[in-house]
């Protein structure tokens, strides 16, 4: 993935943005609300900066560009609210300029028109008999398209009739229509299968359009509530600390950057594998209308009563993130579209996207790398292993781990200096891959490689020979010691004693969830060795032998059908060149720690790899003759765990970007990934188990027993590596700019 913005696309995207900044204000929307909904200043200046030709070549008088920096238009005026028909408008310019193609007549005297800046606008759904026609920004057009089985209609503007309507977006309807439904003042610009495929992709563009319209308000939405949130006060304090507040907000910032990213992905996939394109349109269309909806309904909230009062901004986005999404119908028919394009084999008229120089998925490299992986793996994984292997540590098997050293595969990405090969960030999430497909274990790897990238950067020079090279040849494991009894998540609350006795410390205390202690050689210990400073001051980190006199493990069998320690620490005495970090500065190395830690991917890769398992029993199983996914019962609720899959997988595999770039604001991407991922891992595998009941209740079904195993993981996986709540409360810090909601 590479979400970098060429030169090119960050100048038209600030264009927009000063332009809708200065011309779009609360007091010019309440305005042209008062007006009808449509606001022709804005129109006027809309057309000046040849916007309105975005879609259109340049040989018809447009700018030529392509839809990624449509989509980029239509985020910025969806945050300000812009009372003009966008994404209509855009859908129609390029269809015009289709039709005018194919039909010439009609159809190109109006794409000159629309060249000099005229408004026509689409009407998305199709008319059909007794279902009157809804027209976007009709009430200020000068004529809008309709299709009418194969023919693209022209209504022209004196033939609509105004309408009120719930987010002031100009609607109208037709004056009269013909006993059929057919609008009686339309004329025919074009007709036939080719005209009505072009209306369809330019249906299919229009979705993405006013998704991006939805990102902008939705995020804008979440900005101020989240200004509210920080300047009201109640109880003495922010409301914004309150988790009440802050969580639901964060979760919401998490879903709308989710469904931003599914929009590029669309356009991405339109440009770069077509035959995903249709899906991919579904994903963000669906998805992004219903966290719209939620997130602008969280955002009022967060403003109590005054959040209902008209004189507060907060109602113009709710109402609109409803209405900008109802003129194609009930959103939820396109589970329905997707279920088809996912499983079916509809043809789809699809829109030109133009270039598109964004980069989604682990990229060629990454994938040729998961090809090696795979090819070691046939070769290597005997059935004596295979019987082995355990989702747990006890899958862990040092014969295999030498032979993966030995293969390069088993730390990769490490510098070439301490025996890796320098691989990235997303090689190694083809290889997470692989390890899921195969059935093997990713726990002692991830742990070890955590602790050994500390012990790179904070480490003694004797520590790092004596220890990097034995987790390099795979000859040692590490486990972590942070959580105690009594801290919990509150990792700085640590009780555990460290006493300097010369060249040595003294260690006594107690870890709790000290997942791998059983198989590890050494131990990542937090210490306080200052017990009269503060909380967050007087902590050291140690990476303790595990084979010193006073350590002693006490199994915790888990639900997950896991083993995870509590271990005790008995006057341990550890050497100095043991110590991680400077004394008493445990807070700069946990905080790299943490940061690490940070993120959802490998939680995501078990949950995707359940959806898919899901899917490929649904269409071996079979009811009355029919394999369970051709009925769209089936389908309706399968197709939401396949988008919230793939919302997961855009999101950790932004966090890795973020990390890998050093993209400023990336401290909320990791939370974001990993709070997402594994809550709705909950709530798919609960959603799963009943779809496949009875026989997901048997944990030995090879066919299901993915799913029981998911159902009994998924809890624990939203209080590994930080609970939610933690989690949410990083999203609202650091992705909203709340107050810690931590006392």
């Amino acid at each position: 993935m590479n979400l970098t913005l060429t030169e090119a696309q960050r100048m038209l995207s600030d264009a927009a943005e000063r332009l809708f900044a200065a011309e779009s204000t609360p007091l010019r929307v309440r305005g042209a609300e008062r007006g009808g909904g449509f606001d022709p200043a804005l129109w006027a200046q809309v057309r000046q900066l040849g916007m309105h030709g975005l879609r259109m070549p340049e040989s018809a008088g447009g700018l030529g560009l392509g839809l990624f920096e449509a989509v980029l238009v239509a985020e910025a005026a969806g945050r300000h609210l812009a009372a003009v028909p966008l994404a209509e408008a855009l859908a129609a310019s390029g269809l015009l300029c289709r039709l005018a193609d194919l039909a010439g007549g009609l159809a190109q005297a109006w794409r000159g028109r629309v060249a000099e800046g005229a408004l026509v606008v689409l009407a998305p759904a199709p008319l059909e008999a007794g279902m009157p026609a809804v027209i976007p920004g009709g009430g200020a057009a000068e004529a809008a398209l309709l299709l009418w089985g194969e023919q693209v209609l022209l209504l022209p503007g004196s033939a609509h009739q105004a309408r009120d309507s719930l987010g002031a977006a100009a609607l109208s309807q037709p004056r009269s229509v013909d006993a059929q439904g057919r609008p009686e003042a339309a004329l025919v610009l074009a007709e036939g299968p080719a005209a009505r495929r072009a209306f369809e992709a330019a249906v299919e563009e229009w979705k993405l359009l006013n998704a991006a319209l939805l990102v902008g308000l939705s995020r804008q939405a979440l900005a101020l509530a989240a200004a509210y949130a920080g300047e009201r006060q109640q109880f003495g304090k922010s409301i914004g600390s309150f988790q009440g507040i802050a969580h639901p907000l964060a979760d919401a910032l998490a879903e709308i950057d989710g469904a931003r990213l599914l929009v590029w992905r669309a356009v991405w996939a339109l440009a770069h594998r077509p035959a995903e394109g249709a899906a991919a349109i579904s994903m963000a269309w669906w998805w992004t209308a219903g966290s719209a909806t939620r997130a602008a309904t969280r955002a009022l909230h967060t403003f109590g009563g005054y959040g209902v009062s008209l004189e507060y901004d907060i109602q113009l986005y709710y109402r609109r993130a409803k209405a900008w999404v109802l003129p194609l119908g009930d959103a939820q028919g396109e589970l329905d579209r997707l279920g088809e394009r996912l499983w079916g084999a509809p043809e789809v008229a699809l829109p030109e996207a133009g270039e598109m120089p964004l980069v989604f998925g682990v990229g060629p490299q990454a994938e040729a790398f998961a090809d090696e992986v795979r090819a070691f793996f046939r070769t290597h994984l005997t059935p004596e292993l295979r019987a082995h292997a355990h989702h747990s540590a006890d899958g862990h098997h040092p014969g295999f781990a030498r032979r993966m050293a030995q293969a390069g595969l088993l730390f990769p990405h490490w510098p070439e200096a301490w025996g890796g090969r320098g691989k990235t960030a997303f090689d190694m999430a083809a290889l997470g891959e692989v390890l899921e497909e195969y059935g093997w274990q990713r726990i002692t790897a991830p742990i070890t490689n955590q602790v050994a990238q500390i012990l790179m950067r904070f480490g003694t020079p004797e520590a790092r020979q004596e220890i990097l090279p034995r987790f390099a040849r795979g000859e040692a494991l590490a486990c972590m010691g942070f959580s105690e009894p009594a801290s919990g998540c509150d990792v700085f609350a640590a009780r555990t004693r460290g006493v300097r006795d010369a060249d040595h410390w003294i260690i006594d205390g107690q870890k709790i969830f000290t997942t791998a202690a059983n198989v590890a050689d050494y131990i990542f210990l937090l210490v306080r060795t200052d017990p009269q400073a503060p909380k967050h001051k007087g902590l050291s980190l140690f990476l303790v032998p595990m084979d010193l006199p006073g350590i002693e493990l006490q199994a915790i069998h888990t639900v997950q059908d896991e083993r995870t320690n509590v271990t005790f620490l008995s006057e341990v005495r550890v050497h100095d060149r043991y110590r991680v970090g400077e004394v008493h500065g445990g807070l700069a190395v946990m905080a790299a720690t943490l940061e690490l830690e940070h993120g959802g991917e490998q939680y995501r890769v078990s949950y995707a790899h359940m959806v898919e398992q899901a899917v490929a029993w649904a269409r071996r199983q079979q009811r009355a003759g029919r394999p369970l996914i051709d009925q769209a019962a089936v389908r309706r609720r399968l197709a939401p765990m396949v988008v919230r899959a793939k919302v997961a997988e855009q999101l950790c595999h932004r966090a890795l970007w973020a990390v890998a770039g050093q993209v400023p604001g990336r401290a909320a991407y990791g939370p974001m990934a990993k709070v997402f991922t594994t809550e709705s891992y909950v709530q798919d595998t609960a959603e799963l188990m009943d779809l496949c009941a009875p026989f997901s209740v048997f944990s030995d079904n090879p066919e299901v027993g993915q799913i029981e195993l998911g159902y009994r993981q998924s809890v624990g996986m939203t209080i590994y590596g930080g609970t939610s709540e933690v989690q949410r409360s990083l999203i609202a810090e650091q992705g909203l700019g709340l107050p810690s909601s931590r006392a």
